[in-house]
């Protein structure tokens, strides 16, 4: 199926007088958004900067793997947000574009969201989106967070690759019918102001406290893959930094920052 690409002039002007959003780059296709992110703050491009496309080509999730993005069939978003302070969280900013993303999606669609640690957004168990934040250091020394979003709006199911088919999930496919994506984007970028406003006025608390009642990950079974090694155990809690805590067969608890999880079901 045929879809129609963003309308520039019409997003633009619909985030244009935003904090986040006054500062805009579209593009039909990109090697990445986060790269393209990236090479605009390293240029002295005014932040916050937000950067979204029609299609990816070379889209990353963690590990390095591949994301999947069909051109005019996703909301691809890059934001580079202000100077981060020195005792900045990663989690923190998960926190923050996760809800960003629930919000958008239970108020133009209708349904339950939740989130698997570190980053994953689901609809029914399934992946919708995902989420990837990186650092970077600009040339007057400020340090930037650059956070990726990639949310499956009108993606159909036999369009997924094979080995994601039964993971991967869409707007379109959960509620039966074309989402605009226009106003979803702008939905997410009107929320993006809203809930940064309360994080800079109130603290990380607030977003950690909806972030937890949305959490799918606590109380499960699961195993970790991070960069050096396998572990698995019970998923005790999340802290307020983003870090998993997991209490493995012996009874020891282990703080883990980031990983690849999934969930074990015992038969």
């Amino acid at each position: 199926m045929t879809l129609p690409s963003l309308q520039e002039v019409s997003i633009r002007a619909a985030v244009k007088n935003l904090r986040f959003g006054r500062n805009f780059i579209y593009r039909r296709s990109v090697k990445s958004t986060n790269d393209l992110a990236k090479t605009n703050a390293l240029k002295g491009n005014p932040i916050p900067l937000v950067v979204t496309a029609d299609e990816q080509t070379r889209g990353k999730g963690r590990m390095t793997r591949n994301w999947y993005s069909p051109r005019n069939k996703c909301i691809l978003l890059t934001i580079v947000f202000p100077e981060s302070p020195d005792d900045f969280k990663f989690g923190h900013y998960n926190f923050l574009v996760s809800l960003v993303i629930a919000s958008a999606v239970e108020s133009a669609a209708g349904l339950t969201v939740s989130f698997k640690w570190p980053n994953d957004i689901l609809i029914g168990g399934k992946k919708i989106c995902g989420t990837l934040s990186e650092l970077i250091t600009i040339e007057d020394g400020k340090r930037l967070i650059v956070t990726g979003m990639g949310l499956n709006v009108n993606i159909e199911r036999n369009e997924f690759p094979e080995d994601i088919r039964d993971k991967a999930t869409s707007l379109s496919i959960e509620t039966g019918s074309i989402v605009d994506r226009e106003k979803l984007f702008t939905d997410v970028i009107r929320t993006l102001n809203t809930l940064y406003s309360i994080w800079e006025n109130r603290g990380i608390e607030p977003l950690f406290q909806q972030w937890m009642q949305k959490c799918s990950t606590v109380g499960k079974n699961v195993v970790i893959r991070t960069e050096k090694h396998y572990i698995d155990g019970l998923a005790e809690g999340i802290n307020q930094d983003g870090s998993l805590i997991l209490k493995d067969d012996a009874g020891k608890l282990h703080t883990i920052y980031a990983g690849d999880l999934e969930y074990v079901i015992n038969d």
